[in-house]
């Protein structure tokens, strides 16, 4: 038969049994879908709010405040392009120093070849990591910072405004940007339109690594690179005769842009310098 105390700690069990599983039924722990629904949510709006605060060139009447925004606002971008190029290039080379490559390793590597249009046919030869690595390769901060503000009109153009495009990039299918106002009876092509300025320094910046009109750009910066010598914006921009119809004139302007608002010490900061 229980006594006085055998009695009160029964109670007391009890309760404490009847306090744990209410608080188990009304504070259960946040499922993983809802956080990662949280994470998405807040990565489409940081997207935006970006997006939102590009300033309004046209409105900056101080021609030497516009070009600091303008400067400043694509190389945030251009920066974050050539470090994520260049993650891509270490890893490449990792891989070339390899004697076998695993299942995944060589996955990555064609289909990374594959983005950068490099001839499967040399498979991992010495032809083919010579190829890659120089098509895998970052362009100096000062010829994409005077490219944008040249093809864009400093982010004013109604391309930089209307489709996101600051470097003239066109595209040839139905809808896929902007029609110009000028474009000759029976062409075809359009100003392409992209979702944010990032996304359009991307495809600059890959044009310029993979169309065969650039293919002597590449071969400078290989050249410099295999001297020990900086990868520099004028001496890459000899390698654009296609990019303009302008030809050396253009390229003459762009190498006077550079010098003028003193941009090549953005080129020397983080010299690409090393060798294949």
């Amino acid at each position: 038969m229980m006594n006085k105390i055998d009695r009160y700690f029964l109670l007391l069990l009890a309760g404490l049994v009847a306090l744990a599983s209410w608080y188990n039924k009304d504070f259960q722990p946040v499922k993983e879908p809802a956080v990662e629904q949280v994470k998405k949510i807040s990565k489409e709006e940081v997207k935006k709010k970006v997006q939102k605060d590009i300033p309004d060139f046209a409105s900056i009447e101080d021609v030497n405040k516009k070009k600091s925004h303008f400067f400043g606002f694509i190389k945030q971008m251009v920066d974050e392009e050539n470090e994520r190029l260049a993650g891509i290039r270490q890893e490449i080379k990792m891989l070339r120093d390899k004697s076998t490559l695993h299942e995944a390793e060589e996955k990555w590597l064609f289909d990374i070849a594959r983005k950068f249009r490099v001839d499967e046919e040399f498979r991992v030869s010495d032809d083919f990591y010579d190829d890659l690595l120089s098509r895998a390769d970052e362009i100096p901060v000062s010829l994409a910072l005077v490219q944008a503000a040249n093809e864009s009109a400093w982010g004013t153009s109604r391309f930089a405004v209307e489709a996101n495009n600051y470097f003239g990039q066109w595209c040839f299918t139905p809808g896929c940007g902007v029609i110009p106002g000028e474009r000759p009876e029976g062409a075809t092509y359009e100003v392409r339109k992209f979702s944010s300025m990032a996304a359009s320094v991307r495809s600059y910046m890959h044009n310029l690594n993979t169309s065969h009109h650039y293919e002597g750009l590449r071969e400078l910066r290989s050249k410099r690179r295999s001297m020990g010598k900086p990868v520099t914006g004028p001496m890459l921009a000899h390698g654009l005769h296609a990019y303009s119809s302008r030809g050396i004139d253009y390229i003459e302007e762009l190498i006077f842009m550079i010098e003028s608002n003193d941009l090549l010490k953005f080129d020397l900061e983080k010299p690409l310098t090393d060798q294949y």
